[in-house]
């Protein structure tokens, strides 16, 4: 499974909704990500700003990601949405350790 953290701006709107129905938005938006087979790990509020942050975990598809990415945008409930693919603790350690049998040769050697 591959896992993403969703940085996503809302609009003004979605504030006003947040605000006239307050909810568990991760409860709430748990339906859309498992019908693409994701899982909603983890949905924060930035503190003091207009972001939400989302770390959901997915089949390692980017069509099914970008689909999410579009239907998202395209509600008009946010300004922007970035995806990043994040890594844990330990696989960062594998990817150092395959780094240091990498041979790579710098521009201009």
């Amino acid at each position: 499974m591959a896992r993403y953290l969703a940085t996503i701006e809302g609009t003004t709107e979605a504030f006003q909704g947040f605000i006239q129905n307050p909810e568990d938005r991760k409860t709430a938006n748990q339906p859309l990500f498992t019908s693409l087979g994701f899982e909603i790990e983890h949905y924060w509020f930035g503190v003091g700003e207009t972001n939400l942050y989302l770390v959901f975990t997915s089949n390692d598809n980017d069509v099914d990601t970008q689909a999410l990415v579009m239907a998202v945008c395209a509600s008009g409930i946010v300004n922007s949405m970035k995806v990043s693919r994040i890594m844990t603790a330990e696989e960062s350690v594998a990817a150092m350790k395959k780094a240091a049998s990498i041979v790579y040769s710098k521009p201009g050697n």
